[in-house]
């Protein structure tokens, strides 16, 4: 019996132990195609080493960075590999991600600028 407990003690342990607690530095890309679309051309923002979450922010009226909120694109749950937009109105858009990583410890965030040319 003595050995159960023993055991039954040590299992939480190991579970403790395994746990990834480094917060992780945020390393990833976002790259298209090409910097100059049709209007309502689709878009494909192609990521590398996404984060546990992004926020997308198209450059259009009220969605600019920093100042309006960014559409979660991605959070801890899913995966990201791909991201479709596309733009209705012609003009020069900055296109941002801010992606994250995040734990008990704190958060690091890394911001990802592209420009496009919408014709």
């Amino acid at each position: 019996m003595k050995r159960l407990y023993t055991i039954l003690f040590l299992i939480p342990l190991f579970f403790i132990a395994s746990c990834d607690d480094v917060l992780k530095e945020v390393d990833f890309s976002v790259t298209t195609e090409k910097t100059s679309y049709a209007t309502n051309e689709q878009i494909v923002f192609n990521f590398v080493n996404a984060p546990d979450w992004v926020a997308f922010y198209s450059g259009e009226e009220g969605k600019t960075y920093p100042d309006s909120y960014g559409t979660s694109i991605k959070s801890m749950r899913n995966e990201l590999f791909t991201y479709t937009y596309s733009y209705s109105n012609p003009g020069t858009y900055n296109v941002v991600f801010v992606g994250g990583n995040t734990n008990y410890q704190g958060s690091k965030e890394k911001t990802v600028t592209l420009t496009l040319t919408i014709k």
